[in-house]
């Protein structure tokens, strides 16, 4: 900011304005910093900028920063622990990649991840100690949990949380649907398929694209598809779903 000292604040950018802005509250040293939505009035090129000086910061200054914000992508980037809020109750406080995999209920698992995560509504009934039957419309399904166990009476209502990242599109076998819609930019491909009964969002890596109305088989990958209680929306586990 040195070459523009001899402007007054309203010949600067928005990006410099925050520039100054930080730089004179850093000035007397502060313990704890608090920063509400600082990052709101700039574009998105200054706000990615931005996002990489604040961290940068915090690990110069060893100050504590609350960082106030209704944007996710800044939450994940920024923080080191993420305290959660839902009509001013606490929902969840961890570090970022604990929140995204292991959500505690419905409610964090939508905040948190762009694109955001695919939900299957259906009912679980269990088939052993291990497994569990998921019918969720024209999908028949099993989920088999990391570790431990979960026990539902018959046809209990459940929401199968699949990450986009987690859809495999392109599978020998699996449920059959058509490409709704594809978004490329370059470094992945963000890409919406429907199923019979309803939409599902992948996100395939690389310069890749797809024809709308291509008929492909989906799927879900690894072993981190969560598991919640339909009534309350808490997260009961996490573990592999496997189509059958």
């Amino acid at each position: 900011i040195q070459p523009y000292e001899k402007r007054y604040p309203s010949e600067l950018s928005g990006g410099q304005q925050q520039r100054v802005a930080i730089a004179r509250t850093l000035a007397t040293g502060p313990k704890v910093l608090l920063l509400d939505e600082p990052l709101s009035n700039l574009d998105a090129k200054l706000r990615t900028e931005m996002r990489a000086e604040l961290k940068r910061l915090h690990v110069e200054t060893d100050s504590t920063f609350v960082y106030v914000t209704h944007d996710q992508l800044e939450a994940m980037t920024l923080s080191t622990r993420i305290c959660l809020m839902k009509e001013g109750l606490l929902q969840q406080y961890e570090a970022p990649m604990q929140v995204y995999n292991g959500p505690a209920n419905i409610f964090v698992s939508d905040f948190v991840g762009s694109p955001t995560i695919n939900f299957i509504e259906g009912k679980g009934s269990n088939v052993n100690l291990d497994e569990i039957k998921v019918e969720a419309r024209d999908m028949r399904m099993l989920f088999t949990p990391v570790s431990g166990s979960v026990t539902l009476r018959a046809d209990h209502p459940i929401v199968i949380g699949v990450r986009p990242e987690n859809v495999r599109i392109g599978a020998e076998s699996g449920i059959a649907g058509k490409i709704y819609s594809t978004l490329p930019s370059g470094m992945e491909t963000i890409v919406k398929v429907q199923l019979e009964s309803q939409l599902v969002t992948s996100v395939v890596f690389g310069s890749v694209d797809f024809p709308i109305d291509k008929d492909v088989n989906v799927d879900f990958m690894n072993d981190r598809c969560i598991l919640f209680d339909g009534a309350s929306g808490i997260k009961l586990a996490t573990g592999t779903l496997r189509i059958v």
